[in-house]
C-alpha cells in the first residue's frame, strides 16, 4: 500500500464532503473583484424575478470583511425588503446559484451573517439601502 492509499484509506467522510463541496465564488478582501465576477455573467443588474420581485446583481461583505459577488431577491412593493439571497458557485465551466440559507448548513459559512450588502444598481423605492452605493 503506497502513502497515497494510507492516505486516503485515513480520510474522514467530512474530508471527502469538503472535496465535493461547491466552489463557492467569494472570500475577496477587495469589493472590487466580487463585481468583477459579474463581468463574466450575460445577465442585466437588475432583472424582473416575479410580481413586485427583482433579481439584483449585488456584492455581500461578510461579517469578517470579505466580499463575495451574489444575487439578492428584492422585493419592490416592501420597499426593497430582501426575499432571497444566492451566493454564486463555479460548476464545471458554468455558474449556478446557491441559496445562502443551503451555504449556512450545508457548508458552514457562518462568517457570512449577519452581513451587509449593496446592488450595483440603485433600485427604484429601495428604502432599506439607505446608503447606497455604500453598504447597508
Amino acid at each position: 500500500m503506497n502513502s497515497e492509499e494510507k492516505n486516503n484509506e485515513n480520510a474522514s467522510p467530512s474530508s471527502s464532503m469538503e472535496e465535493n463541496a461547491p466552489k463557492v465564488i467569494g472570500y475577496y478582501k477587495r469589493q472590487a473583484w466580487a463585481v468583477k465576477v459579474f463581468d463574466k455573467i450575460d445577465q442585466a443588474p437588475i432583472v424582473e424575478d416575479g410580481e413586485n420581485v427583482v433579481l439584483a446583481s449585488s456584492v455581500i461583505q461578510s461579517s469578517n470583511d470579505l466580499f463575495f459577488p451574489a444575487f439578492i431577491r428584492i422585493n419592490t412593493k416592501e420597499n426593497g425588503k430582501v426575499a432571497g439571497a444566492y451566493l454564486i458557485i463555479e460548476e464545471d465551466d458554468s455558474f449556478q446559484l446557491l441559496p445562502l440559507e443551503r451555504a449556512l448548513e450545508e457548508l458552514q459559512m457562518e462568517e457570512l451573517v449577519p452581513f451587509k450588502y449593496r446592488t450595483l444598481e440603485k433600485i427604484e423605492g429601495d428604502e432599506y439601502q439607505t446608503n447606497w452605493p455604500e453598504f447597508s
